[in-house]
């Protein structure tokens, strides 16, 4: 699915490619009501060179929807104002072929929001346009406005978004830390309770040998535990438990001859 691009995002990216240099948006030519034979054009980013020796000001022209690009027959008509003029699409909306020799041309990636030539502009010896700057100084040298946007509508579009990403991003990162804390908490219980169930072993271990459970390796002691409990008293017992029977019946014996022996001397 292709990704619908909005002119202040290509905006903004050719913003950062002029970082050292003077980079406005939605700058005219000329003030509104100034004479202008020209006509009046509004040049979506302009940039300008800090240069005394070698000043350069480049136009661009975003187009971010294919039908707008092939009803525009004006942006040449930008040529006078600018050393280098630009068109600046989404990769592959517009050929460079289809675009007049000298006037460059720039792909935006909104993947990765980068900006890259694919034409080069061919550079032009223009007389720089007094009118121009001078807008520029009188309106586009305050700090209060919203850049990167044709209108106050747009910049609310934006700020919106930008707020529900922020809200979304939020949200992911609050369920897997919810997350990470229950597994984390788990594990905390977990070995809690093999720490007991080791003292409760030891413990064991330690009745066992007292009473003669014992090996060499603490591992076998479940194996003579078992032998133990399954062998059930030891066999010696029999014996003991034969000899008392015959000690009392002798003894038996003995008491019923007494009687007999005293009824007959009676």
């Amino acid at each position: 699915m292709t990704m619908k691009v909005k002119a202040y995002e290509v905006k903004e990216a050719l913003s950062k490619i002029h970082t050292n240099d003077f980079f406005i948006t939605e700058c005219k030519n000329g003030g509104t009501f100034t004479p202008n034979k020209e006509g009046l054009y509004i040049f979506d980013g302009v940039a300008i060179k800090k240069s005394w020796t070698k000043p350069k000001i480049t136009i661009y022209e975003v187009k971010v929807d294919r039908s707008d690009f092939l009803r525009d027959v004006k942006y040449h008509c930008y040529l006078p104002y600018c050393h280098e003029l630009y068109l600046v699409a989404p990769k592959g909306l517009i050929k460079k072929e289809e675009i007049p020799t000298e006037i460059g041309l720039m792909y935006y990636y909104p993947e990765s929001g980068a900006i890259k030539t694919v034409k080069k502009a061919i550079y032009g010896n223009i007389e720089i346009n007094a009118n121009m700057l001078m807008y520029i100084i009188m309106n586009k040298m305050d700090s209060d406005r919203t850049p990167f946007y044709s209108d106050r509508k747009e910049f609310v579009e934006a700020y919106i978004k930008d707020k529900a990403d922020k809200r979304n991003i939020g949200y992911t990162l609050g369920s897997k830390l919810a997350k990470q804390i229950a597994v984390m908490n788990n594990e905390i219980y977990s070995l809690k309770h093999s720490q007991e169930k080791m003292e409760i072993l030891k413990k064991l271990i330690g009745v066992m040998k007292k009473h003669g459970i014992d090996g060499w390796y603490e591992k076998y002691l479940p194996d003579k535990l078992d032998d133990y409990l399954s062998a059930g008293y030891p066999p010696e017992i029999d014996d003991i438990q034969r000899n008392i029977n015959s000690i009392q019946a002798t003894l038996t014996d003995i008491k019923n001859n007494l009687k007999r022996e005293v009824v007959e001397n009676e």
